[in-house]
């Protein structure tokens, strides 16, 4: 099936999950209701999202196409039971293949969890929201722009509760940020810079080579819908960090434009959600790029952009720029605002700036849960003020900070709305996307929203959409 997805398969779909959903979220005969939830993604990442669920609902499946960690995760799962004391639920059935999974047990599941790498998300959401699932996809969304739209629409119709799992969201830090800046706490916002360490993982100019296939790992169900090709690993220059092996499985994906996004889709979607929330939840009209050498097949070492935020009512014209990996030798980190300590900036590996007229809100690192101010004399007097009712909270808490799966699923059972929703997450994750299709295309692009589409690059509009599906995936 081509990368322009059918308006039957939606409306097929839409009409399926809405038939499917017995009770509204939120309803007084879900109070105190264990949700069934299934898993899709099953360790690392996955074993994290399910433990974060696990003591207050039901998991009923994992599904993981590598059958060695379907089963470590099943063994850890149970070993959490048994620590929490009580009876345990029902043993969780065991996949390889989420849409065996879907076939087999759908009337028996609430809700998924997907933490698969990023090509899977997009498919993996869409199983579930096309069964009428209420559904919770790691960050980013998807690895294409397209499909972020696409997962949106579908879950609008369906009516299904959502949520992405960037935890900063959910904190207490995130909020206090906002309230500081929009009450004057910094004078005026000029500037936003964020960074990362991140690549952690081989990027860069990195080889193919054809290799033996895991005997534990189903490649075809780890493929999903991405073309179809043989197990690979890779070769890599002198200097890459090739720790983790030589295999994309299962941790070296991330680098590999197939089937990650890069450092910026890792920890974009973390470090770039408070500056989105305060500058008013918009996407930028322009992105500048630099880079290290880049291929067609994977991201490189490092990367500086500058995203382009038209003025509002709020906030003058604004620049956010965002350096990520390891440039000659040294961490690639934006100019430091002379009123941050040297030793508090130079212990951060990743990290926020927001740089005002009269004072610095700082965060060192990517969650922005404990962000302080600058000069130290500006956070007393900010302090005070607090406390006096001078700078108020605005913002709504969450219920569950820190923990977005479990958020989510308290608002499935007991109303309310989840903190990062496709409503929020969908133009955050597109915010973040548009740094990558300028390192992709290798020009600074200009972004025209409404059409969805980059007025300056053809290069880079071919890459909003995926090539193409394989067909029994979507």
């Amino acid at each position: 099936m081509s990368s322009t997805l059918s308006r039957r398969y939606f409306i097929a779909g839409s009409a399926g999950a809405a038939a499917s959903l017995l009770v509204r979220p939120g309803s007084a005969q879900d109070a105190g209701k264990r949700l069934n939830i299934a898993a899709i993604g099953a360790l690392g990442k996955g074993q994290s999202d399910t433990r974060a669920v696990a003591k207050e609902h039901n998991i009923v499946a994992l599904v993981d196409a590598d059958s060695g960690r379907l089963d470590q995760a099943a063994s850890t799962l149970a070993a959490l039971y048994q620590q929490a004391g009580g009876a345990a639920p029902k043993a969780p059935k065991l996949y390889t293949d989420f849409r065996k999974m879907f076939d087999e047990m759908s009337k028996d599941i609430d809700a998924v969890i997907v933490s698969t790498p990023d090509h899977t998300h997009f498919v993996a959401a869409m199983w579930a929201i096309r069964n009428g699932k209420h559904v919770c996809v790691q960050k980013p969304l998807c690895n294409r722009i397209d499909e972020v739209r696409h997962l949106h629409k579908a879950a609008e119709r369906a009516r299904v509760v959502t949520q992405m799992g960037n935890q900063g969201r959910t904190m207490e830090g995130q909020r206090l940020a906002k309230e500081w800046i929009e009450q004057g706490a910094i004078g005026t916002l000029q500037e936003v810079r964020l960074w990362t360490n991140r690549p952690i993982w081989p990027q860069g100019p990195l080889t193919k080579v054809p290799a033996a296939c895991p005997a534990t790992l189903n490649w075809d169900a780890w493929l999903s819908s991405e073309r179809e090709e043989p197990y690979f690993e890779f070769e890599a220059p002198e200097g890459v960090n090739t720790r983790r092996g030589k295999s994309v499985h299962p941790f070296n994906w991330r680098g590999w434009w197939q089937y990650g996004c890069g450092a910026l889709g890792d920890m974009g979607c973390h470090i770039m959600d408070a500056a989105f929330n305060i500058l008013g939840r918009r996407v930028p009209v322009k992105v500048d790029v630099e880079s290290g050498p880049i291929t067609d097949l994977v991201a490189p070492v490092w990367t500086n952009l500058v995203y382009h935020l038209p003025a509002t009512e709020k906030y003058p014209a604004i620049k956010v720029t965002w350096n990520d990996g390891m440039r000659d030798g040294r961490p690639n980190k934006p100019e430091r605002d002379e009123r941050i300590p040297e030793a508090a900036f130079n212990r951060a590996s990743s990290g926020m700036i927001f740089v005002g007229t009269e004072g610095v809100v700082y965060e060192g690192d990517a969650y922005c849960a404990r962000p302080v101010i600058y000069p130290e004399e500006r956070f007393n007097d900010v302090k005070q003020s607090t406390e006096s009712g001078k700078i108020t909270k605005t913002e709504a808490r969450s219920p569950h900070p820190g923990n977005p799966q479990l958020e989510w699923a308290h608002c499935i059972v007991n109303g309310g709305t989840p903190s990062s929703t496709f409503e929020y997450s969908v133009p955050l994750t597109e915010f973040v996307l548009l740094g990558n299709l300028a390192v992709q295309a290798q020009q600074s692009i200009e972004w025209d929203a409404a059409a969805g589409k980059v007025s300056n690059s053809e290069r880079a509009n071919r890459l909003l959409k995926r090539e193409a599906y394989r067909k029994g995936w979507i």
